[in-house]
């Protein structure tokens, strides 16, 4: 049976190179999973493109949801769904989808203002004129 003594000197000897191995490749093993986690992570968490865009066409604004497929049309306050997911854009719509045309009355020409009369000539004109 080994003595105190002997227990100290094992306990106190420079350890194995299989024990500076094992514990080199435990923690190299270690870091690299948590490298992984934090790659995953970080790809996780990017932000990704933006879901929406919008354009104006004259009196109305279009937005559509590039993720879903669907499009929103507002005109004058009011919005309304133009396409919903799933539904597909025919190349030419529908007559009955337009509304009717709206008659707009011709625009009327300012009054012009009344001529003036012409101003009447001194009387030392109108005497040569005629005595000539």
């Amino acid at each position: 049976m080994p003595d105190r003594r002997q227990e100290r000197e094992i306990e106190e000897s420079p350890p194995a190179l299989g024990e500076i191995v094992d514990s080199a490749v435990r923690r190299l093993s270690t870091a690299i999973a948590i490298a992984g986690a934090l790659i995953a992570l970080a790809i996780y968490a990017r932000p990704g493109p933006p879901s929406y865009q919008a354009f104006s066409t004259g009196g109305s604004i279009v937005r559509v949801n590039t993720r879903s497929g669907s499009v929103l049309e507002c005109v004058d306050g009011r919005c309304g769904i133009v396409v919903r997911r799933g539904q597909h854009l025919d190349r030419r719509p529908p007559s009955k989808a337009l509304p009717p045309p709206t008659q707009t009355a011709p625009a009327q020409a300012a009054p012009t203002p009344p001529v003036a009369p012409a101003a009447p000539q001194p009387p030392a004109l109108q005497a040569g004129n005629s005595a000539g």
